[in-house]
C-alpha cells in the first residue's frame, strides 16, 4: 500500500474531524520515524490507518475481533477505548493485507508496549503529540519528544495511566509494562 491510498483509504472512512487528527498524526510520525530510523513511509501508512476503526459502531468493532486472543481478556470490557486500535490491527492485517509491523503499531498505538519497534514507537508517541493535540500534558511532552524520545514515551505513558488511575479507571497491561520498561531505561 502506498501513502497516497492509506490517506484516500483515511479520508473515505473517517469524518472530517478525525481525519485532521489522522493527517496530523500522519505528519508527526514520519518525523519521529526519521529520527528514530524507522522507514519514514511505513510510518505515515500506519499513522493514516490508526484510527481507521474508531468511528465504528461496538458491533462492527466485536465482530472484526471476533476470535481474536485479545477479546479473551479478563479486563477487555474495561478498555472499550483500545477496542479500536485492535479491531484495527486485524482489519489492516486481514482485509488491507499490510504487514504485521504495520498492523502492530496500529495496535498499540493507544496502549504502548514494552520494548516498542521504532515503527511502533513513532506511531503511539506521534498520536500523543501531533500538532492537533491540546490536551493537559501534550505539549509538556511535544517539548520533551524534541529532545528525548524515550523520555517522551515514558511521560506519555505516566501521563496517560494518571489520568485513569484518577478516575478510577482500569490500566491496560500492556502500558503499565510500558511504562515499568521505559523508566527502567531511563536509570540505565
Amino acid at each position: 500500500m502506498t501513502v497516497e491510498k492509506a490517506h484516500s483509504l483515511a479520508k473515505a472512512m473517517l469524518s472530517d474531524g478525525r481525519f485532521y487528527h489522522t493527517e496530523c498524526v500522519a505528519r508527526c510520525a514520519k518525523e519521529l520515524a526519521v529520527r528514530l530510523g524507522a522507514d519514514p513511509e511505513q510510518a505515515e501508512i500506519a499513522a493514516f490507518l490508526h484510527d481507521i476503526m474508531k468511528e465504528q459502531s461496538d458491533a462492527v468493532l466485536l465482530k472484526t475481533l471476533e476470535g481474536s486472543a485479545i477479546i479473551k481478556d479478563n479486563y477487555f470490557s474495561e478498555y472499550r477505548s483500545l477496542w479500536h486500535a485492535f479491531a484495527g490491527a486485524v482489519y489492516v492485517r486481514k482485509e488491507l493485507g499490510l504487514s504485521q509491523e504495520i498492523a502492530d503499531a496500529v495496535f498499540y498505538h493507544t496502549s504502548g508496549r514494552a520494548g516498542m519497534t521504532p515503527l511502533e514507537k513513532s506511531v503511539f508517541l506521534a498520536d500523543y503529540i501531533s500538532d492537533d493535540r491540546t490536551f493537559e500534558g501534550s505539549a509538556e511532552v511535544r517539548e520533551i519528544a524534541r529532545k528525548d524520545i524515550d523520555l517522551a514515551v515514558a511521560t506519555a505513558l505516566q501521563k496517560m495511566i494518571g489520568h485513569l488511575v484518577s478516575q478510577g479507571r482500569i490500566v491496560q497491561p500492556l502500558s503499565l509494562e510500558a511504562y515499568n520498561y521505559y523508566i527502567n531505561r531511563m536509570k540505565d
